[in-house]
């Protein structure tokens, strides 16, 4: 009886199924996990965690503080998040990631920035302490010695995936980006015909303790200076460094337009000249815009400095024809 012969064809395309398959399931060169854990004196974390209306908001509330602490959203993710002795446990897959986070740590930077980012999510005011673990090993001792601190984690390689109900919490979060940047983009010629008059702002919102440097700030740990204005939609706003806030609200309506805003940007930025918006583009296709967005203007904020003004970016978006995201941004501003 005689063989069956293959259609090359089908060969061919199963063939090219398994690479790509394989080629997405690449174990990352440098894996590692720790386990923070928050406490604090006034509030009971785990209580609050446990109501349904606040769960989300802690939850992004942390992903914030965590993005600020390691330089972005990218390079570690949250596997799980105990309830009992509130706390979580965190992988890494970026080293680089991984020492910013613990440079942050080591500075008390990570415990400001939860306390910021608590406060904008309209969680009660807490103080935190934390205690970071990994496996048995306490590194909060040797958190002089990064490099030990490194191998500790490295050698503590999660062997489970990403718990369900966080999985849950990060499809929630990745829903309400896209039904917000959807009905931005639908509504984007209605924003720049009937825009509302905005706020006037006469004074700015607190600064995320990761994303400025005390040269920016006054004694207050408000104000640029007092002169320091600009003008949209006919309304004067108070100038001011950009926050994570405006960080994360950028990163999420701006949608298919922010290369456009970068090559603006880049226009008075050298660390956006090409290949760098490119560059983006094609480092995080896979993650999709928000990401993209995202990596964008954290590049300009880290370049920029104080210099990375609200009024620079209300510029470029007015210029781009993006005047629904500016009033998002001074409305985060006014709030």
């Amino acid at each position: 009886m005689g063989h069956q012969r293959r259609d090359p064809t089908v060969v061919k395309s199963c063939s090219w199924q398994l690479k790509w398959l394989r080629m997405d399931t690449v174990t990352p060169a440098w894996v590692g996990s720790v386990f923070l854990f928050i406490h604090s004196d006034e509030t009971d974390l785990s209580a609050m965690y446990q109501e349904p209306q606040l769960r989300l908001k802690i939850y992004k509330a942390l992903k914030l503080t965590l993005a600020d602490a390691a330089g972005s959203s990218a390079g570690f993710e949250i596997l799980k998040i105990y309830g009992s002795g509130f706390g979580l446990e965190l992988k890494f897959t970026e080293e680089k990631k991984c020492r910013n986070f613990l440079h942050n740590y080591r500075n008390d930077k990570l415990q400001q920035a939860l306390a910021y980012h608590f406060g904008n999510q309209c969680i009660p005011s807490i103080t935190c302490r934390t205690v970071l673990k990994a496996g048995t090993v306490t590194l909060d001792d040797i958190l002089d010695n990064p490099e030990g601190c490194l191998r500790h984690i490295k050698e503590n390689e999660p062997n489970h995936l990403r718990d369900d109900e966080v999985s849950r919490l990060e499809e929630d979060i990745r829903r309400m980006v896209l039904e917000y940047s959807s009905n931005c983009q639908s509504t984007e010629t209605q924003c720049s015909v009937n825009s509302k008059t905005p706020t006037v702002v006469s004074t700015l919102s607190p600064i995320s303790p990761l994303l400025s440097s005390p040269s920016s700030i006054e004694a207050n740990g408000s104000l640029l200076c007092s002169t320091d204005r600009f003008e949209f939609q006919g309304v004067l706003f108070v100038d001011r460094v950009l926050t994570s806030e405006d960080h994360y609200t950028f990163a999420k309506t701006v949608g298919r337009k922010w290369k456009e805003v970068g090559r603006l940007l880049k226009k008075t930025c050298r660390g956006l000249r090409d290949p760098a918006i490119d560059n983006i583009a094609f480092e995080y296709e896979r993650e999709g815009l928000y990401e993209q967005a995202y990596q964008l203007l954290l590049k300009f904020m880290q370049c920029e400095g104080k210099k990375a003004t609200m009024s620079r970016l209300v510029k470029v978006l007015e210029e781009s024809e993006l005047v629904g995201v500016a009033e998002q941004l001074l409305d985060t501003s006014s709030n």
